[in-house]
């Protein structure tokens, strides 16, 4: 099931729209774009155009992050074989053997014993990303810099078909660092020949929790990617406040003591209280 926030961005990424989403830490943005993602390179499986070249790129600000992403989404990736997916970052080993050997240092503990070994569609080197480019390709900026420059690298780009430009925690990219990456960022699209198919996506907890600040968001997220983004694409987590339909009742302290004594009886306690714990007055405690 999804969160409403989650399925509004869903439904303006599908539709074609650059989006900024902002909500907190822990609401599931990564699956704001992610499901997106995911639909479009299962409908090109579906259509017999799926193969390996870049088609959607996760830029994130530290290979920590990116690093604590790919552990949840290799979850989600090892049901969907076809698609391939690597990170290309400075811990990205360079031959096929250094990287599992990191690699299974860096899993070895996950709980689910499938995601322990290499996925079939896990590319892990740089020498082999380059004879393989993966469909969904983890870096940093830093990284993507160098991506940029270097002409062995190139490969990432000339066969690629860039869908979707993902930039997470997005309010990092303020002053030096922020005209950088907006630089950086139209060397990208001059390189892949940008269009409207190519969406770019914004994730943050911090850009504003209110309409207050969409114009200053509009223009943030304008003048980083060069692309246009509209305020009603601006997805937002909305919170309903409880209210109990009883009365809070309060109770005394001696009972939460007795409650929390293991040699008492909860429902012996709570009668003597004259707590029915049969109906729902437990509901009611402070």
């Amino acid at each position: 099931m999804l969160y409403l926030h989650q399925e509004r961005a869903i439904r303006a990424i599908v539709g074609g729209h650059n989006a900024v989403v902002s909500t907190g830490t822990g609401s599931g943005k990564t699956n704001c774009f992610l499901i997106p993602v995911l639909n479009e390179l299962l409908r090109e499986k579906e259509e017999g155009t799926l193969s390996k070249g870049v088609r959607a790129l996760f830029i994130y600000p530290m290979n920590a992050l990116a690093n604590d992403q790919m552990k949840n989404i290799r979850e989600i990736l090892m049901c969907y074989p076809d698609i391939t997916f690597g990170a290309y970052n400075g811990g990205t080993e360079n031959d096929e053997d250094s990287a599992i050997a990191v690699y299974e240092a860096m899993f070895s503990k996950e709980k689910v014993p499938e995601l322990r070994h290499r996925l079939p569609n896990e590319i892990l080197s740089r020498e082999d990303m380059k004879k393989n480019p993966p469909n969904i390709l983890f870096t940093n900026y830093a990284m993507l810099e160098h991506l940029l420059l270097r002409p062995k690298d190139d490969v990432l780009f000339s066969n690629a078909d860039f869908r979707f430009v993902v930039l997470d925690e997005a309010h990092i990219y303020t002053g030096a660092t922020g005209i950088e990456t907006s630089i950086l960022l139209r060397r990208l699209r001059a390189r892949i020949a940008a269009t409207k198919e190519t969406r770019f996506i914004l994730t943050s907890a911090t850009l504003g929790s209110d309409s207050s600040v969409d114009d200053d968001i509009v223009t943030f997220a304008r003048n980083l990617c060069g692309v246009d983004f509209e305020k009603q694409y601006i997805i937002r987590a909305e919170r309903e406040s409880y209210t109990p339909n009883d009365v809070i009742k309060e109770y005394p302290n001696d009972l939460y003591k007795k409650l929390a004594d293991e040699e008492n009886i909860v429902s012996n306690v709570l009668n003597e209280y004259g707590i029915d714990d049969k109906r729902n007055d437990i509901a009611s405690f402070v």
